[in-house]
């Protein structure tokens, strides 16, 4: 099924992939060090957060430059939407503690998924020139969606320690 995707269609599949497994991976980044220390999970959070930016640039790195206008709306979506979808099957559903989701930091992180993959694009990606456009492959979604997996059972694994 995979095989019969249009490029578009394989690029938007594997923006939703990149999604949900960059938020399981950052779960994972943050959890462990926070375990250790309130300061260190802080410091994290701060890594996980340049994690995302790149994986923006990444994800633009796939398609052409006149197309990065469309392509960044349906990465910051995708992340968007993924983030939310996400957070509720962790907390209220996974966790059954939905009052800890909607704080005004959830939100504050909401719209930072939302606006990092147009700020990667209008202030650090102005005036970049591609040289190679990078193709989606099958092998490529395999190996996000095993990220994904093994991040969340990592997260999964370490929400006894919360």
């Amino acid at each position: 099924m995979i095989y019969r995707l249009s490029p578009f269609l394989r690029k938007l599949l594997w923006y939703i992939l990149v999604g949900i497994s960059i938020y399981w991976l950052g779960n994972v980044l943050v959890v462990f060090p926070w375990l250790v220390s309130k300061t260190l999970g802080i410091i994290a959070m701060f890594l996980s957060t340049i994690l995302w930016g790149y994986i923006s640039f990444y994800c633009l790195k796939h398609s052409p430059k006149k197309d990065w206008n469309r392509d960044t709306i349906y990465i910051a979506l995708s992340f968007l939407i993924t983030a939310v979808v996400q957070d509720y099957f962790l907390y209220a559903v996974y966790r059954g503690v939905p009052d800890e989701l909607y704080e005004p930091t959830t939100f504050l992180a909401y719209g930072l998924v939302f606006l990092l993959p147009f700020f990667v694009r209008y202030v650090i990606l102005r005036k970049y020139e591609l040289r190679n456009v990078l193709v989606v492959t099958n092998t490529k979604l395999i190996i996000t969606m095993v990220v994904g997996v093994i991040s969340f059972l990592l997260t999964i694994w370490s929400v006894r320690y919360w």
